[in-house]
């Protein structure tokens, strides 16, 4: 398995955001080639640190860092990339890794 995390910064408007997020763009990435599941949160501190929480994690899982590859260049996924604008502003980061442990 490979795992795909997008994290987002704090928006300005987290209201909008989340509307945004959860109606349209989590909807147009489940479309993604390839896609075994995926799930998303917004994550809350446990305590303090040196950077702030994202305000949004999104993880997805695919069978392998080929099948994420192909999903990140097919046409969703270019759709997927160019959807972010729409209610991040500020961005988004994104990492990988193969899912070890278990």
């Amino acid at each position: 398995m490979h795992c795909l995390t997008v994290t987002y910064p704090a928006p300005d408007d987290p209201v909008q955001f989340r509307d945004y997020y959860v109606k349209t763009h989590v909807p147009l990435a489940k479309t993604l080639p390839g896609l075994i599941s995926c799930s998303y949160g917004f994550p809350e501190p446990l305590g303090p640190g040196p950077q702030p929480a994202p305000f949004c994690i999104f993880q997805a899982l695919f069978a392998d860092g080929a099948a994420m590859g192909a999903a990140l260049q097919s046409d969703i996924g270019a759709r997927v990339a160019a959807d972010v604008a729409n209610y991040s502003p500020k961005g988004a980061g994104l990492h990988h890794y193969p899912v070890e442990g278990g």
